[in-house]
């Protein structure tokens, strides 16, 4: 699964523009550098440090005390591991500073229902993180092979997992907030327990490679720590960079961030609908005089193909939750029922 972006040969452009130094003394550094190797007893694999020329740096507040993030301490004094964290920053801040400032301001619009969600099912609040880094804070994002929505989920979660959740030619779950976020939840406790509770960042890396190339990997380098860990690059700088986009949001003034926050994403859910007929999005804008494409956005998991609620598929009847501004609930529900659109109940 390839995480690449267009954004990141861009960036490596840009290191190749720093100042160089002269080759004399780049021979005399790698000639010490020789010369160290030899007399120093081998440590086991270690990630090389990223390119040093970088515009930014790590808030010295942070190096001062242990950095805590999703539940371990991330060493961020360790060379290696600081370099890797601060490519990210700079990433961030450079190369993807506009994606970035979407992230952060529309973090406000999101992050209420995903920390509650988390929080229910014991996962660490940093994880509210991590979405963005997984879709690109985009909902019709397919970042990974098959990926779908905020967690780019590969496949949808089925009642015995505990998410009902399905997928069709008229919508699909994994672009719903609430259901795609159970799922991810339940998918990535899962991979935690099968690789014995441990590090988040090693379980992280694991939903994006697949649990049997991390697996393989901890039993070949003999380590569960993640940042001794060798792995694709494709984890390796996702979860680094997870961590880089939680210091820029939480040192905004130290980065020179200035922004307005989205106001959250909140809507009235007029939910256990039975349908006499189907329902077109068209028909829902019209009742709610607004456009019909702020009914899809609140509305995620219906297909822009279809834009229709259905009344029923292979004539099994459905029932729907429509999301509608805040207020607007009752109208719809109102106007519904003077046209038809409500069906009676089953008889006893």
């Amino acid at each position: 699964m390839k995480y690449r972006t267009i954004l990141e040969s861009k960036w490596s452009r840009n290191l190749i523009k720093c100042k160089r130094t002269g080759i004399v003394v780049v021979g005399l550094v790698l000639f010490m550098a020789q010369a160290l190797a030899v007399s120093v007893e081998a440590r086991g694999p270690q990630k090389e440090p990223s390119p040093s020329c970088v515009r930014y740096s790590i808030p010295p507040s942070l190096l001062e005390k242990p950095f805590s993030f999703a539940g371990r301490i991330v060493p961020l004094q360790r060379p290696d591991v600081q370099s890797r964290v601060l490519f990210q920053i700079n990433f961030l801040l450079l190369d993807a500073r506009s994606v970035l400032t979407d992230w952060l301001s529309d973090k406000n619009r999101y992050s209420w229902l995903f920390e509650e969600i988390l929080a229910k099912e014991g996962i660490p609040k940093d994880f509210v993180w991590l979405s963005p880094i997984l879709s690109g804070a985009n909902l019709k994002s397919q970042s990974r092979q098959a990926g779908v929505g905020w967690w780019s989920l590969e496949k949808v979660c089925s009642a015995s997992e505990g998410v009902a959740m399905s997928e069709d030619t008229w919508h699909d779950d994994r672009m719903d907030l609430e259901l795609s976020t159970r799922c991810f939840s339940h998918t990535i406790k899962d991979i935690r327990k099968e690789l014995g509770n441990g590090d988040w960042l090693i379980t992280v890396a694991a939903y994006m490679l697949g649990r049997n190339t991390v697996k393989e990997a901890m039993q070949k380098w003999n380590t569960r720590d993640f940042w001794d860990l060798p792995l694709p690059e494709p984890a390796e700088e996702l979860v680094a960079r997870w961590i880089a986009l939680k210091i820029i949001a939480s040192e905004r003034s130290y980065f020179g961030l200035d922004f307005k926050e989205s106001h959250p994403f909140v809507f009235d859910q007029v939910a256990g609908i039975r349908l006499a007929k189907d329902l077109p999005v068209a028909k829902v804008a019209k009742i709610l005089n607004m456009p019909a494409r702020e009914i899809m956005e609140l509305n995620p998991k219906l297909r822009p193909s279809s834009g229709i609620f259905p009344a029923e598929v292979k004539g099994t009847p459905l029932v729907h939750s429509i999301s509608v501004p805040r207020g607007k609930g009752s109208l719809l529900l109102r106007e519904l029922g003077k046209e038809g659109y409500i069906a009676a109940p089953p008889k006893s």
